[in-house]
């Protein structure tokens, strides 16, 4: 990455910043493009070097932090971990980005972000092939993996919706003995 390419990334992290900045003062609707430029301390023109409106500056970070999520869960090594690692692994990546996900659930965006990072779910699977992923057709896959991603992020919402959140090691542990409870429930029929 050059100089340019550096600053104009660091254009776009601090419009980020400034939006969200932003939205914890004023509904969402109320924010214009002037306002954000003035917040990052960029000119408008400069935004629009980046983004064609504050849509897709929103879109942009919603991308942005998924693709995050799946390049960290690339780094980890599928077949070694059992499940529990991969939900306190998904708790601590998201209690990170917690003080934004909260700022996006109180001005109702937060199903927005989802829709962006949903169909990523394809793509972790493509790229985190884990022992516990069920092995059937392309169809069963994608449902399956279409209702373990809305699970995961209705627990997000409402886990991080709260004054004081757990911890993110208490809530895989809260999972894990719910999702455990599930499964002996079901043998017992």
């Amino acid at each position: 990455m050059n100089g340019q390419e550096r600053l104009a990334q660091q254009s776009k992290e601090w419009l980020v910043a400034a939006l969200f900045d932003l939205l914890s003062e004023q509904p969402y609707d109320t924010i214009t493009v002037t306002q954000i430029a003035e917040q990052a301390q960029l000119s408008r023109r400069t935004f629009y070097r980046a983004f064609r409106d504050k849509d897709d500056l929103l879109d942009y970070y919603d991308r942005e932090v998924g693709q995050r999520y799946l390049v960290a869960l690339q780094q980890i090594a599928p077949q070694q971990l059992r499940f529990k690692d991969v939900l306190t692994y998904f708790f601590e990546f998201w209690w990170q980005e917690r003080e934004r996900i909260r700022v996006l659930i109180a001005q109702g965006l937060f199903s927005r972000m989802l829709a962006k990072i949903t169909p990523m779910a394809s793509e972790i699977y493509r790229v985190f092939p884990a022992p516990w992923h069920i092995d059937g057709s392309p169809t069963e896959t994608d449902y399956i993996m279409s209702f373990a991603t809305g699970g995961f992020w209705n627990v997000l919402n409402r886990w991080l919706v709260q004054d004081k959140p757990e911890s993110p090691a208490k809530m895989a542990a809260l999972l894990m003995a719910g999702l455990k409870r599930l499964g002996e429930t079901d043998k017992d029929k």
